[in-house]
């Protein structure tokens, strides 16, 4: 039968090896995040109201332009803006995507999430949201959130998580903590043991 110190080293040995492979885990989601350096917006919500818009990076803007229902179907009908000219709209349900190319190089994917209407206009939300980098135009400011540019929307969720928080890009971040806490939770068992 095992012995304490052969548990022990077998213990440190199980620990060292969660370690390593917490801390690829992060290296490749970072390093993933390096590859995918064209993703403007990754997935984020937002929602507008009848005659909203949405201001993305690099000019472009979305407008929701109206809503119809037909045999119990609601329908959006959105316009896509760049620099203030029209390049694209379409009428879609919810559960559908609206897809934008320039170039043959995909720039927006967007989700119609769900869609409410009421008596005075209607309100859709779109999850998620991709918009990626137009290499055809200037490089964008990234200093500033999507929708905060020039929004016709003043109760516009400005943030790129559709709860309302601001977020950031912080890939590797979870994994990197849980590395952090998992190093801390073993120094402590370690010293408690002594």
């Amino acid at each position: 039968m095992y012995d304490k110190t052969e548990t022990r080293i077998f213990g440190k040995i199980v620990i060292i090896l969660v370690f390593i492979l917490v801390s690829l885990t992060c290296f490749s989601t970072s390093a993933s995040a390096l590859e995918n350096d064209d993703v403007l917006v990754n997935g984020s919500g937002m929602y507008l109201t009848t005659g909203d818009s949405w201001s993305f990076y690099q000019g472009y803007e979305l407008v929701f332009k109206g809503l119809s229902s037909s045999l119990g179907v609601d329908k959006v009908w959105i316009e896509l803006l760049l620099n203030g000219e029209s390049v694209d709209d379409t009428i879609i349900r919810e559960g559908e995507y609206f897809e934008y190319t320039r170039n043959s190089k995909e720039i927006f994917n967007i989700t119609v999430d769900t869609i409410y209407s009421g008596s005075d206009g209607g309100l859709v939300t779109f999850k998620p949201v991709y918009q990626y980098l137009d290499p055809t135009l200037p490089e964008p400011d990234m200093t500033q959130d999507p929708g905060s540019i020039g929004n016709s929307n003043e109760s516009v969720n400005n943030s790129n998580s559709p709860n309302g928080d601001v977020t950031e890009n912080t890939d590797g971040f979870g994994a990197a903590l849980f590395f952090l806490c998992m190093s801390a939770a073993a120094i402590f068992k370690v010293r408690q043991k002594r």
